[in-house]
């Protein structure tokens, strides 16, 4: 009996732990394919500031729950002959998950568009 206990005590746990981890992994991917879907239409004309692009990585972040600081937000931008202005937006941030109770463990993003 006590060993059926420790075990499905154990199961939670792992389930806990995976669900935390994986919601955090799940709104990493949604932030990144939002972003990267900004930066490729963000050369195009009407071309947007970078203070705009600035604003709009925010508000993504913010929408998938990423501590991100403007601080850590690089947009640079690429000019090719006849292909017009490629924008490149890199980021990075860090996020506590409390693995298991009174065990939290820092997990770091870093991304850059293509």
């Amino acid at each position: 009996m006590i060993k059926r206990v420790l075990s499905l005590i154990v199961f939670l746990l792992v389930v806990n732990a995976g669900v935390r981890l994986g919601t955090v992994y799940f709104h990493d991917q949604q932030f990144k394919d939002a972003v990267r879907d900004l930066a490729l239409f963000a050369g195009q004309p009407p071309a947007k500031t970078d203070e705009a692009l600035r604003g709009k990585v925010m508000e993504i972040a913010q929408n998938n729950s990423i501590p991100l600081d403007p601080d850590f937000i690089e947009i640079s931008r690429n000019t090719a002959a006849g292909l017009g202005e490629k924008v490149t937006i890199k980021c990075s941030y860090a996020v506590l998950v409390p693995i298991l109770p009174g065990y939290p463990r820092r997990f770091e993003f870093h991304y850059k568009t293509p």
